[in-house]
């Protein structure tokens, strides 16, 4: 958990939120913040979906073009239907703004290549940047270009970043960040 505030101190010095984080902002699968079950919001003053607002693949109630800022993240592994969530987070992204989707990374996260997680018996896959090795793991960047063919978007940004310090312990969990950071702009 806490995968948000783990990245905040890059963001800032990279100048991320200045980039790409624009109001009005959804935060996609932040957890539960009337429990703090997980919560930890991209900014104070965001929208937040989770489990009790709805769908997170078909954001039933969200009209088109509804955000600047479209952010989720360590969500996407958990879903059944990946692609259905990119097309439509998307969907509700306005033009011009951005889609942020972070997931872990496989060789950061896991160490492993077969299922099931060492960490998360709810994780449905692993991710990494460009690697295709079905059943298991798949290319983040294929699973949206697939699912936004028809689409006019821009990768802005897609990168791996690991920062742990325990790289050489696979048998401990990540430290620090192990994520892939991909930003999508809306054409």
């Amino acid at each position: 958990m806490a995968e948000t505030s783990k990245a905040y101190d890059r963001r800032i010095k990279e100048g991320f939120f200045d980039k790409y984080v624009k109001e009005p902002i959804i935060d996609i699968g932040v957890g539960r913040i009337d429990t703090h079950d997980g919560a930890d919001p991209l900014t104070p003053t965001c929208d937040t979906w989770d489990k009790d607002n709805g769908n997170a693949e078909l954001m039933e109630s969200v009209k088109d073009n509804t955000y600047n800022t479209v952010y989720n993240s360590h969500l996407l592994e958990h879903l059944n239907h990946p692609m259905t969530a990119i097309r439509n987070w998307y969907r509700i992204t306005k033009k011009g703004g951005h889609l942020i989707i972070c997931v872990p990374d496989r060789d950061s996260y896991e160490r492993k290549t077969t299922m099931p997680s060492k960490w998360n018996g709810d994780h449905k896959y692993f991710m990494t940047l460009d690697l295709n090795e079905p059943p298991c793991t798949f290319s983040i960047k294929t699973m949206i270009a697939t699912a936004l063919k028809n689409e006019k978007y821009k990768l802005v940004e897609a990168r791996t970043i690991n920062t742990c310090t325990n790289n050489d312990k696979p048998t401990e969990h990540g430290d620090r960040e192990y994520q892939i950071e991909v930003v999508i702009k809306k054409l």
